[in-house]
């Protein structure tokens, strides 16, 4: 997984508070290293969020 890079497109930082549990799992998830080669928790709670977007979209349309 890579830091994301947004080409110009506008960003907003967004900042949450999860339980200890989310972000131990997060960390199993994505390996035990934490080196840039194994990817972030930010890259990968954005991923999680745009997947949520696409499954509540989809589930609307229906």
């Amino acid at each position: 997984m890579r830091n994301r890079v947004f080409r110009g497109t506008p960003v907003r930082r967004l900042i949450v508070s999860v339980e200890l549990a989310t972000v131990q799992a997060i960390d199993e998830r994505l390996g035990s290293r934490p080196t840039y080669s194994h990817g972030n928790r930010s890259e990968f709670v954005r991923q999680a969020i745009e997947e949520k977007l696409r499954r509540d979209a989809q589930r609307f349309d229906d």
